[in-house]
């Protein structure tokens, strides 16, 4: 490679760490506030249970109402449920960052799109969690539910240091399952190989079944997941891009009026 070459590829390398470092920092400075606005779940018990009956009284009125029976079928094998519990504790948020990584490292031109329909999905979630707190099927064992990650897992709520940045009425939409499909529709949309069919359409599934299997969220709340993410993937763009020729147009305005 002549020197040229390696100048440009050093500095395309240094570039992009850079844009690398300061994306992190503010996905990081986001993923705070997401755990932040989770823990604000004082003074919403009533309304939470309350709200919890009447998805229940809806799914019953639908034919939804299966998780007692999934859970039912799942409890009898016991390595099923410690493999959901595990991914359900572990690769939410390990499939978005490998993802991203994929995306920043090997699609770059690709990355600022998805990373746009993400913050979609983040911002709305938040704001549904804020206007509509909703206690999960493991608060309801006497209906039969089952908290699957307490009785296996041996995971405490209640304690502290999980309490400080968890908010136990975050019910809907599933975020674990609107941020899986995220990762699957993009793996799908980008790599298009068999191999990304098969991990964008496993992946969202599994997590399906992952949070209904550990009594974490109702069926509607991963049908209210899964529409989040189609929503945003249809809108966000369509919004950048409507921005975009807003900003282009108010930057000719100020170039034609330029002494």
């Amino acid at each position: 490679m002549e020197p040229r070459e390696q100048l440009v590829t050093r500095n395309t390398v240094i570039e992009r760490a850079r844009h690398g470092l300061i994306e992190f920092g503010i996905l990081s400075v986001l993923f705070g506030l997401y755990y932040a606005t989770r823990g604000l779940a004082a003074g919403k018990e009533i309304d939470a249970f309350q709200n919890a009956r009447e998805v229940m009284h809806l799914e019953r009125k639908l034919g939804l109402f299966r998780e007692i029976g999934v859970q039912a079928w799942l409890l009898a094998q016991p390595w099923i449920v410690h493999f959901l519990n595990w991914v359900y504790t572990y690769t939410h948020m390990a499939g978005l960052v490998l993802f991203g990584i994929w995306l920043f490292w090997r699609h770059t031109e690709r990355y600022r799109e998805f990373r746009n329909v993400f913050l979609g999905i983040l911002g709305i979630g938040l704001l549904i969690y804020a206007l509509y707190p909703l206690a999960p099927p493991r608060f309801f064992p006497y209906n039969g539910f089952v908290d699957t990650l307490a009785l296996y897992g041996k995971v405490n709520y209640d304690q502290p240091s999980v309490a400080m940045l968890y908010n136990p009425f975050a019910a809907m939409p599933s975020l674990h399952v609107a941020f899986a499909l995220f990762c699957g529709i993009g793996v799908i949309r980008v790599g298009r190989k068999l191999a990304h069919w098969l991990l964008g359409t496993f992946y969202p599934l599994l997590m399906i079944t992952a949070v209904v299997g550990t009594g974490n969220h109702y069926i509607l709340d991963a049908i209210a997941g899964s529409t989040l993410t189609v929503a945003a993937y249809i809108f966000v763009p369509r919004i950048t891009a409507a921005l975009a020729r807003y900003r282009e147009r108010l930057t000719a305005d100020a170039r034609s009026v330029a002494p």
